[in-house]
C-alpha cells in the first residue's frame, strides 16, 4: 500500500524513471514498466489522470530523441507507470526500445500531460471507446481505472487490429469484461489468420458501428489510433446526426 507520507514523482524535480519489467504483449508489442526515482535515490509514486501521456527522452546512437507515449497503466496503481510500444518498421525509437531497453535501465521523462480522458470532463451516462492497434493505450488506462474503482459506467470497448494475433491486452480485456457488469468488449480484425476467431471481421463503417453499438448516438466517443483509422471513425459519425461535441480523439506519431 502507498504511504500517506509518500513523495510523488514530479518531472520538475525528478525526471528519472527506472525500467523494472518488460512484457511481451504480441509479437511486435512490448510493455515497459517503470518506477520513479527521486534525486535522493528514493522511490516515488505517481499521480496522473488515466489517458495522459509522458514525453520521453532517449539517447540513441549519440543523439537525443524525444517521443510522447501514453501511460497504459492506471493511476489507481501509483507505484509504477508503463508504456506499451509497437515495433514500427524503420521506427528509430520503437525498434531501439524493443531491442535495447532492459530492466535496470534509466530514462528521462516529462509529464504527465494531455486532456484526453473520460475523467477530465463530467461523467457521461454511456461511453464508446474505439481503439486501433497501439492506440489502445489511453483507452486501456481509462478502462483499468474504471475497473479498479468498481465503476458501473456503461462502456462499449471496441478494439480493432489487423489479425487475432495482433490484439493487444486480449486476456486482460476479457477479464475486465468479466468483472465489470456494464462493460462490453467488441474485438474487430481486418482479416483472420490461422487462429480460431469468434469476433468481428471488417473495417470501420456505419454498418459496423450500428452492429456494435446501435445506441452510439447517446454515447460519448473516445478514440485513438493511426490517423486513417481515427478519420474513418470521425467521418462515420459525421455522416449521421451524432453530436460531435461528444467526440474526443488522441493521436501521436505511429511512425516512431
Amino acid at each position: 500500500m502507498t504511504s500517506n507520507t509518500s513523495v510523488l514523482w514530479s518531472s520538475d524535480q525528478d525526471d528519472q524513471l527506472q525500467c523494472i519489467q518488460v512484457r511481451s504483449e504480441t509479437a511486435d508489442v512490448k510493455t515497459f514498466v517503470f518506477k520513479g526515482i527521486g534525486n535522493d535515490g528514493v522511490a516515488r509514486h505517481f499521480a496522473y489522470t488515466a489517458g495522459q501521456f509522458g514525453t520521453f527522452e532517449f539517447n540513441i546512437n549519440g543523439s537525443t530523441i524525444n517521443r510522447c507515449y501514453t501511460w497504459s497503466s492506471t493511476p489507481s496503481r501509483p507505484d509504477t507507470v508503463s508504456i506499451t510500444v509497437k515495433r514500427v518498421p524503420n521506427g528509430v525509437v520503437s525498434n531501439w526500445l524493443h531491442d535495447n531497453l532492459k530492466v535496470g535501465d534509466i530514462v528521462n521523462a516529462l509529464g504527465p500531460a494531455g486532456e484526453f480522458s473520460c475523467f477530465v470532463k463530467p461523467a457521461a451516462p454511456q461511453y464508446l471507446f474505439v481503439s486501433g492497434g497501439s492506440g489502445i493505450t489511453p483507452l486501456m488506462s481509462m478502462a483499468r481505472a474504471l475497473h479498479d474503482a468498481a465503476s458501473t459506467a456503461d462502456v462499449v470497448f471496441v478494439h480493432c487490429a489487423r489479425t487475432p494475433r495482433d490484439v493487444i491486452f486480449v486476456q486482460e480485456l476479457a477479464l475486465l469484461a468479466h468483472n465489470m457488469v456494464n462493460f462490453r468488449l467488441v474485438l474487430v480484425v481486418d482479416s483472420i489468420d490461422q487462429q480460431p476467431w469468434s469476433g468481428l471481421v471488417g473495417r470501420m463503417s456505419l454498418n459496423l458501428l450500428q452492429t456494435i453499438a446501435p445506441d452510439f448516438a447517446s454515447r460519448a466517443v473516445y478514440t485513438c489510433g493511426p490517423a486513417p483509422f481515427m478519420n474513418a471513425v470521425k467521418t462515420t459519425l459525421q455522416s449521421t446526426d451524432y453530436d460531435m461535441a461528444n467526440y474526443h480523439e488522441e493521436s501521436f506519431s505511429f511512425e516512431s
